[in-house]
């Protein structure tokens, strides 16, 4: 993950991420009120009502949870491997692409076996479907 968690926007979407993978490792109460903090864009007032807790009692669930969670990522590398395989899978997909481009610029320059053709496209097409079944799977 990025280094500097901070209050920005793409701070938020790594925590969400982070969270994704982690957050079954909070607290309950601390879980819940990440959660509302984060994600229900609920202010630090409602919810020390909802728990009961100052706004201040709040604030520092929140920032021990993103310590928490930056803290498994750091030791386990789920998310950033997660991140890895997206990004390999993507690139496998663009080179697909790129050699259906080739595949089309030489079978029009030359005569080539129609059979040839089809049979790579085939195997061209496998490598597509299951490029997607693991972006589909993240």
């Amino acid at each position: 993950m990025g280094s500097g968690y901070d209050s920005s926007i793409s701070a938020k979407v790594e925590y969400a991420i982070l969270y994704d993978f982690y957050g079954a490792l909070l607290k309950d109460k601390n879980r819940s009120v990440f959660e509302d903090y984060m994600f229900n864009d609920m202010s630090l007032s409602e919810i020390s009502q909802n728990f009961g807790i100052t706004r201040q009692g709040v604030r520092d669930i929140v920032e021990r949870s993103k310590v928490r969670l930056a803290g498994y990522e750091e030791r386990l590398g789920l998310a950033k491997r997660f991140q890895n395989v997206r990004a390999y899978a993507k690139a496998v997909k663009d080179n697909v692409g790129d050699i259906r481009e080739s595949m089309a610029r030489v079978s029009d320059s030359y005569d080539m076996d129609g059979e040839f053709i089809s049979s790579i496209e085939r195997c061209l097409a496998d490598i597509e479907n299951k490029t997607d079944g693991i972006l589909e799977e993240f």
